[in-house]
């Protein structure tokens, strides 16, 4: 925020002054993914677990609306379709919110200020260079 807003020439000031909060939240929340991502690593693993068991348990209901416990060597298609999907967006999850405190690849945060200050950058240069042109039209 200091750099765009010294890039603009505005004055922002207490960067140092709450740099320390900011650094504890930023360690806080890299501590919050780090859980978040064995948490769904371990929803994958449960998932995966028991499509692969050498039973298959599930609950259906009758006509009467009363439970049956159904057990299977293996679960029907739409169950393992279903716990495909599930293990994959676990696993696609987790590996975001670990690249994010890698900075890896395409995981790597980008700065939504950064891109607005760009973005409105572009713009305000856009306009000036058409008022430019505007302003030295020949008439051709």
């Amino acid at each position: 925020m200091s750099k765009i807003a010294r890039d603009e020439g505005l004055r922002f000031e207490g960067g140092a002054r709450v740099a320390p909060a900011t650094a504890a939240r930023q360690l806080d929340l890299a501590e919050q993914r780090r859980q978040l991502a064995g948490r769904l690593y371990a929803r994958a693993s449960a998932n995966l677990d028991r499509v692969e068991a050498t039973e298959y348990v599930r609950v259906e209901l009758l006509p009467t609306g009363r439970p049956v416990r159904l057990i299977s060597d293996e679960p029907p298609a739409q169950d393992e379709r279903h716990h495909s999907q599930a293990i994959s967006s676990y696993l696609t999850s987790a590996a975001r919110l670990v690249e994010i405190d890698a900075g890896t690849g395409t995981g790597e945060v980008r700065s939504m200020l950064t891109d607005l200050a760009r973005g409105l950058r572009a713009a305000f240069a856009n306009a000036d260079q058409a008022e430019t042109d505007e302003g030295t039209d020949t008439g051709r």
